[in-house]
This record gives C-alpha cells, structure tokens and sequence, in this order.
C-alpha cells in the first residue's frame, strides 16, 4: 500500500504521522469498517455513529478535536465506574468525583466545540472551565435542563472540594451522584452525537448498589445522623463530620445555581446549626427542593434522575442577593463570576471598543444582575465592575441576530458626547 496504512479507526484516524492515539477503546472499534488512511493527511472531519446510522442523515460528522474530547470523557467515565465498583474504599470518595467531573468537562467540551468549533473565549490563552461549559449548555446552546444543570454543578463543586480538600460520601449519596451523571451523560450522547452509551463501554460496566435509595430526604435524614454522631460532644470529629458536609452543601448550593464549592465559612455556619438542632431543611433548604426518581416512570430502578422540585413540605428557596447573609450558601465571588471587563468586552466579540461599550448600553447589561456587577465606595464612587458569562452570552446572541452595531454605535457616541472621557 506504499505509504498508505490500513487501520481500524473510530473517531480518529491512526497514522503514524498523525500524532494521535489509537482512537476510541472499549469496544468502540466494533461498530466502524475499515478504512485507508494516508499517513500524510488526517482528514478534517470524522464520522460518528452506529453502524445502522453512518450512512443516514442522522450521522454526526465529528471534528478531531470534538472526537479526542470525547476519547477522553468515555475514559474517565470508565474508571470513574471502576473505582466506584471495586471492593477497596481507597480514594473512593475523592476519584469518583474527580473523573465523573472530568468526564462531563470533556463530553460537555466535545458537544461546544462540535458546535461553535472553539472552547475558548477571544483573548484567553485556556480552554472552558467546567463551570463555563456548563453555562454554554444550558444558557447558550440548551441542552441540559435545570435538573441536569443542578446535577453537573454539584458534581462540580465535588470535584473541587475531593481536588483541594477532603471529602466523604456514604454508599447511596456516592451511588446517586454516579447513577444520576450516567443517565445525563447517556442522554447527551444519544440526543447531541447520536451515539448509545452501551456502544461505548464494556458490557461489564456498570455501577452497581445492593441498596439503591429511592428517597432522597430520607438519605440525607441518614447522612445528617451520621454527621450529628460524628459531632456529639467528646468525639474530636469535627474534620471527619466536615467531611460529609461538604458535598451534601454542593447539592444544596447546586439546588440555587451555585458552581463552586462551599468555603469553610460556610461549611462553619452548618455545622453550628445543626450543632445546635436548627431542622436540618432551614440549614440546606436547597437539598429540600430535590429528589431522585427514575429516568422513566416504569423504567429500571438503577436509572435514575436528580430532580429540582417544589414539594409541598419544601421551603421556597432562592439565590441570595448581594447584601444578604445566605445560612450555608451564597452566590460565587463576584470577582471571580465578573472578571470581565468593560474595555475587553468588545475585543472579546469581535468588534471595536466603542461598539462594545454601545452593545453594553443597547442589552442594558448594567441592568442585569446576572451580567453585571459593580462596587462603589462610601462616596458612590465606582470601586470596582465587571462582566459575567451571561453578558458575553448576551452580546454573542446580539450580533447573531443581527443587530446594527454602526446605528447603536452611532447613537452611543451622541448621548456620552458631552461626558467625561474615559467614563462609561
């Protein structure tokens, strides 16, 4: 064949000049034909699908890039589950979290660039954090719902917390987090890349619970007992306690929109009401909002769902506002969820500066809470402000849609003609 090879390719072509790996593993290779490849030319474009939908208008034709994203969220996904089944609890609690959380940033990553065929934003030298990529999905592209958003973000903030700190799950709360993720990762794959999750693992994978739970406040009425035990008077386990605070405070925080994880202040506040026997849905009342129920109404018991409700016995719950002092959670830090600035706002979408400051006045963006944030001193003077990701989402929709940048430009400029340079 000269310099042509012939290899078995799934996603991404093998060429010994490629620089890429052998493709997709775990059984993936059993659903594509053989192919020639040039060693010296990697096509643009993959194709990925079933055997019975490649061929059909239904097939994804996947970019590299998508397809290494996606290489590496099944791997992840896989010892993710093999952790959680295998008989040793070393490093359980941290791992399952760790390559679940990865798994989703890379499948979410997969489904952007497939997309938008980028995964950074103008001017930014890194790829999509988890917490962007989770707001490019629901917010921009829509394709989670706020169940799923809820569930990715908890998952998130465990990560983080299993990352940088420690953390402790009991069987079912692990088994809710790794079941719930598999029936959303399922999801997307068949919904956005047309592919069946059983086509991408091995038969024998699947993560497995002799006491699956059906009721989550009845699990979280178990864990809170096990965390009032751990801090009962003369037991010094209050690290231990913490431990198993945390994440039930990721589903909370989740319940409200929240991607980060809790701060020990927060941790703190916790555990001092329940300290003090404060009704543990006042101490996380986002938890109170969410329940787990089957993917389907007669569906398999072990495919199952995290749901955010509004039960009868639940306590309406909200984010907290800026001035308020939220129990056990609070809103990220505006420094870190409003790093944008006005001045790059228009570099950042492609246009000049001045048709970004218009675009800014145009959406009212200083308007929205979501988009924009600003400290002033004592005096009123303008401390600090800044731009989140729902203002860059905003501005991006804007000029899909076509608005007129020269005429909101135009009118901008007559009515900041007589301020001060440099004031926006």
């Amino acid at each position: 064949m000269g310099e042509e090879r012939r290899a078995e390719i799934v996603g991404i072509p093998v060429s010994a000049r490629s620089g890429f790996g052998t493709g997709f593993r775990h059984g993936l290779d059993r659903r594509v034909a053989r192919v020639d490849v040039d060693a010296a030319v990697v096509p643009k474009t993959i194709v990925i699908g079933t055997a019975e939908s490649r061929g059909d208008t239904d097939a994804v034709r996947m970019r590299r890039q998508a397809a290494m994203y996606l290489e590496s969220a099944i791997e992840s996904l896989v010892l993710a589950i093999e952790l959680f089944n295998r008989p040793s609890p070393i490093a359980r609690d941290h791992a399952v979290p760790m390559l679940l959380g990865h798994s989703f940033e890379m499948l979410l990553k997969s489904i952007i660039f497939q997309a938008r065929r980028t995964v950074r934003d103008r001017g930014d030298e890194l790829t999509y954090s988890l917490a962007r990529c989770i707001g490019i999905a629901a917010d921009d592209l829509q394709i989670i719902s706020k169940d799923e958003r809820a569930l990715i973000a908890a998952l998130k903030q465990d990560r983080d917390c299993a990352t940088h700190d420690s953390i402790s799950m009991s069987e079912q709360l692990l088994w809710v987090h790794m079941r719930s993720g598999i029936s959303v990762i399922r999801r997307l794959l068949r919904d956005e890349l047309q592919l069946d999750l059983t086509d991408l693992l091995p038969g024998r994978v699947i993560p497995v619970s002799t006491e699956p739970p059906h009721e989550l406040h009845a699990l979280v009425e178990d864990e809170l007992a096990t965390i009032a035990a751990l801090l009962a008077p003369g037991t010094r386990k209050g690290p231990e306690a913490r431990a198993r605070l945390r994440p039930l405070l990721s589903l909370d925080g989740a319940a409200t929109g929240r991607v980060d994880p809790p701060t020990e202040a927060e941790v703190a506040r916790a555990e001092a009401a329940l300290r003090a026997r404060t009704e543990w849905t006042r101490v996380l009342p986002g938890l109170a909002t969410l329940s787990v129920t089957p993917v389907a109404p007669d569906g398999d018991a072990q495919e199952v769902i995290l749901r955010v409700g509004r039960g009868a016995e639940a306590i309406p719950v909200r984010k907290a506002r800026r001035d308020e002092e939220a129990l056990a959670y609070r809103s990220m830090d505006p420094f870190e969820e409003y790093g944008g600035r006005l001045r790059e706002f228009g570099s950042r979408l492609g246009i000049t500066q001045q048709q970004g400051y218009a675009l800014i006045e145009h959406l009212a963006i200083k308007d929205d809470d979501a988009a924009y944030f600003c400290r002033k001193t004592k005096n009123g003077n303008v401390q600090y402000q800044g731009l989140s990701a729902r203002a860059y989402d905003l501005g991006r929709k804007a000029i899909a849609a076509g608005v007129d940048l020269d005429a909101i430009t135009a009118r901008y400029n007559v009515a900041h003609a007589r301020r001060a340079p440099g004031a926006r």
